[in-house]
């Protein structure tokens, strides 16, 4: 059933006329404005104040993605120190998303609700919290500790990258938004890339492992005060703009704008992209958990040399998201770009498993996987949701990813452990079944979204704005569909707490 016209409030970033592009200002009416109203606000600032908020928004996570990665290069190391086990090992990585199947649809709900003022200043103590006691346990070699802080850091982490999608989506929209979006990745992606290839040199030039993980907390901190930059910055536009009704740090009209009863009519594309999250997303982050230590086993390397060559496994998308921010923006073809992801990841592992070719083949695959997949599943959220709906929309999303890596983590781990010589080769199969259902997954979307809703993922920027699919979320029908999806969803967040305190309790 086609979606009917919907009011102009309701309409997806991506495809909305602003109040401004309707030649009249947020001000001119007599009433308090709604919520897109202050996003025209927001979005109408001078360039040099959107310039900052895009940095500040840029750089809100450097820390929280450069100490993502910190582990996965010093698995071998970590291991040694902590005497552990894979298991073990995959128990620590998974104890920051596990927390993170559930808090970022939380977080996206309270942003949603209270602003990303709140949301921000949380997000970025609990990160710089969280990696100071992971530091601190590097003293003590306590696994416990280590735990504690990982989850703690999980539990910001989580969120903060909804908090920059949602502070992105406040300042740009229309043609700049995918732009913005790529320029946020590419950043993320530098992080994760310097963390792979400097943590290893880091240790071994000041003689001690613990150093790396205290440089990643530094870098938190780091990030904290650039969240304090934004909100100096924020005050300081809301009060220039209090005479016209701008009310960006306002919760009243947030609190109006989402309704329960909307989850409801998420549409069937939606779900197909979270669950492509799942399984690319999880597959993503476990794979780079572990790609060091797989390097390191199969080609006879030393750390440093491993965790080099595993790092170029995220250079690619460093240099090519924004460009590929421009090409959805011209020409669409995010599906497209959702097949070529799976298809490049499962050559990536094929070329590692079944080959003795040299691994930067493969790191070079995988990296293309990481550049294309990302961004077009990100990108294709607020072209499906109205904007009342982003934060809650992306939170899902987030969590779905979380809950894939979750799994993983632990599944790959264990896999590991029951092979004789702890090698990878079950742990490969594994990912080749993951990555072809979400090949799988993609083209069932391609089809759905051509022969249901008018092929809108794959149309350019130009063709959104000229586009009759309005997706009104107050006047279409109910789906059930979504009662099963969303029981799908707990299901398999209950089966990640119950498997990481099976294995957490060692």
């Amino acid at each position: 059933m086609l979606p009917l016209q919907k009011d102009i409030n309701e309409q997806s970033p991506l495809i909305k006329k602003t109040c401004c592009s309707l030649k009249k200002t947020c001000c001119e009416s007599a009433l308090p404005p709604s919520r897109d109203n202050e996003v025209c606000q927001l979005s109408e600032e001078p360039w040099k104040h959107k310039c900052v908020a895009l940095i500040c928004a840029l750089f809100l996570a450097v820390g929280s993605h450069f100490a993502a990665h910190t582990l996965g290069a010093l698995k071998s190391i970590i291991k040694r120190e902590y005497d552990i086990s894979n298991s073990q090992y995959g128990v620590i990585q998974s104890s920051v998303s596990i927390v993170n199947t559930i808090l970022p649809l939380l977080g996206g709900l309270f942003i949603d609700a209270f602003g990303t003022i709140p949301g921000s200043i949380l997000t970025t103590i609990l990160i710089t919290l969280g990696n100071v006691l992971v530091a601190l346990s590097s003293s003590t070699t306590n696994v416990h500790m280590m735990i504690m802080g990982r989850i703690l850091y999980g539990i910001g982490g989580g969120t903060v990258v909804i908090v920059q999608e949602t502070i992105l989506s406040q300042w740009f929209s229309g043609r700049s938004l995918a732009v913005v979006i790529a320029l946020m990745m590419t950043v993320s992606r530098l992080s994760s890339f310097l963390a792979q290839a400097t943590v290893v040199p880091i240790a071994n030039w000041l003689g001690w492992y613990g150093y790396g993980l205290w440089f990643s907390a530094l870098l938190c901190v780091f990030s904290l005060v650039i969240n304090l930059v934004y909100i100096v910055l924020l005050k300081s536009v809301t009060s220039k703009n209090s005479l016209r009704y701008c009310r960006v740090q306002k919760n009243v009209k947030h609190k109006k704008m989402f309704r329960w009863s909307q989850l409801t009519h998420l549409p069937h594309s939606y779900w197909l992209i979270s669950l492509m999250e799942f399984l690319l997303g999880g597959a993503w982050s476990c794979f780079l958990h572990i790609n060091s230590e797989l390097i390191k086993f199969k080609f006879d390397y030393n750390d440093q040399q491993a965790a080099a060559v595993a790092s170029i496994g995220q250079v690619i998308p460093i240099f090519v998201m924004p460009i590929l921010g421009i090409l959805i923006d011209r020409y669409g073809k995010r599906t497209w770009m959702m097949f070529a992801s799976g298809l490049s990841f499962l050559v990536c592992i094929l070329l590692l498993e079944y080959t003795n070719l040299h691994p930067i083949l493969g790191m070079i695959s995988f990296s293309t996987s990481l550049a294309l997949g990302p961004i077009a599943l990100v990108s294709s959220v607020p072209v499906i949701l109205p904007f009342s709906l982003v934060g809650t929309g992306m939170g899902l999303v987030k969590s779905c990813t979380n809950i894939g890596t979750s799994l993983f983590d632990i599944m790959t781990g264990w896999v590991q452990d029951l092979h004789q010589n702890k090698e990878y080769t079950g742990v490969m199969i594994f990912f080749i079944v993951v990555i072809i259902l979400s090949i799988l997954a993609s083209a069932v979307l391609y089809v759905l979204d051509l022969t249901i809703y008018g092929g809108i993922l794959d149309q350019s920027h130009s063709s959104l704005q000229h586009s009759k699919f309005e997706d009104d979320f107050t006047t279409t029908t109910k789906s059930k569909a979504n009662y099963v999806y969303g029981g799908i969803f707990l299901l398999l967040v209950a089966t990640c707490w119950i498997l990481f305190f099976k294995f957490v309790l060692f």
